[in-house]
């Protein structure tokens, strides 16, 4: 992974965290997609940006796709 690659899922999961703080009753994230176009990035870019909000306990998956946001 190069330095900018990393840089660019850190810079969307910075983003998205910011609006999950900012909207308490924020529930859905934005789609894939929806994100991919946002940032002119690739799908597993996106990927590992909601990863990082999954991880810190911020986000999950639902099945058949899509993200929560985590009570």
């Amino acid at each position: 992974m190069t330095s900018q690659q990393q840089s660019a899922y850190l810079a969307i999961a910075d983003q998205l965290r910011q609006q999950i703080r900012n909207h308490p009753s924020m529930t859905d994230l934005p789609s894939v997609g929806d994100l991919m176009a946002e940032h002119a990035v690739s799908r597993s870019t996106v990927r590992r940006a909601l990863a990082v909000l999954h991880q810190e306990g911020l986000a999950e998956p639902l099945p058949g796709g899509g993200w929560n946001v985590r009570p």
